[in-house]
């Protein structure tokens, strides 16, 4: 029973339960090779730090009893500069040779590494091109993204614009130079109320919704304990409808309109969704 005269019943959503709960995390590494080489050498400029981030990455979920990775994908770019067809011999070999280096160290098996490769980072040298503010900039986007063969497009732009040519190259190309990597993992699923607790306060991320949705059941409406599952729930996945309705609702379950309206704004238009805003709008006497 609650003091009000009227209270909206509010709807929680329960999450359908993963079969998999699958996961991945990602990230670029910017590995230095030698000119028109494709041989990794560790100690070479910043390689034992960009090696070292993925790395990292890896070893984050392969010490985790929880976990089993599935896949690790790479992808190699090489900048524009030079024919294309060599900078596609670069960007294969390179990214071949990453695959090689974290084989070795992890001694993954050969279908666990999935490879791609990129010859030029066209997309990349746009984002830096049109963050600047060098001279003509509005000029060498439209040759960027125009039809022209990628080798007559970057002799166009080198030939046009020799000096804005030379500033790219000098502090743009360098970052095009990349590798984009994933790691893709399953994490067991949890069924203890108990456990899941345990996890939630020490790695949430490992947590399917509908784990969430488990233990909130475990708290009565309206407590901290309650509005703290959901919360973490949408902060897991902050872009779930699910995860932002059931939240909403935890806050106007406090009073906490603002938070509430914050949410539902991401809950999208499903049944539930709309009645939560009636709801909301009945507590604020609308």
């Amino acid at each position: 029973r609650h003091r009000e005269a009227f209270f909206p019943e509010l709807v929680f959503v329960q999450p359908k339960a993963e079969v998999m709960n699958s996961r991945s995390l990602s990230g670029s590494a910017y590995i230095a090779f030698p000119v028109d080489q494709t041989v990794i050498y560790p100690d070479y400029r910043r390689n034992t730090v960009e090696l070292g981030k993925i790395q990292a990455t890896v070893d984050s979920v392969r010490n985790d009893k929880d976990v089993t990775i599935t896949s690790v994908w790479l992808k190699g770019f090489a900048s524009p500069e030079s024919p294309y067809r060599h900078n596609a011999e670069l960007a294969i070999g390179r990214t071949a040779a990453l695959k090689k280096h974290i084989g070795q160290l992890y001694h993954f098996v050969d279908s666990i590494i999935q490879t791609e490769y990129e010859p030029e980072d066209w997309a990349g040298l746009r984002r830096h091109v049109e963050q600047s503010n060098i001279s003509h900039r509005e000029e060498i986007l439209a040759l960027i993204d125009s039809d022209m063969e990628p080798d007559a497009r970057e002799a166009k732009i080198k030939r046009t614009y020799l000096e804005e040519y030379r500033f790219m190259r000098q502090h743009f190309y360098p970052a095009l130079q990349h590798t984009d990597y994933r790691i893709d993992y399953d994490v067991r699923t949890f069924s203890e109320v108990e456990e899941i607790k345990r996890i939630m306060a020490e790695q949430p991320q490992k947590l399917s919704q509908n784990e969430f949705y488990l233990v909130a059941r475990e708290y009565e409406p309206g407590t901290m304990e309650f509005t703290e599952v959901f919360e973490t729930a949408v902060r897991m996945y902050p872009d779930d409808r699910i995860a932002n309705l059931n939240a909403a609702n935890a806050a106007i379950r406090r009073d906490d309109f603002v938070t509430a309206r914050r949410y539902l704004d991401r809950a999208g238009d499903s049944a539930e969704a709309v009645y939560a805003r009636g709801a909301l709008a009945v507590r604020e006497g609308d």
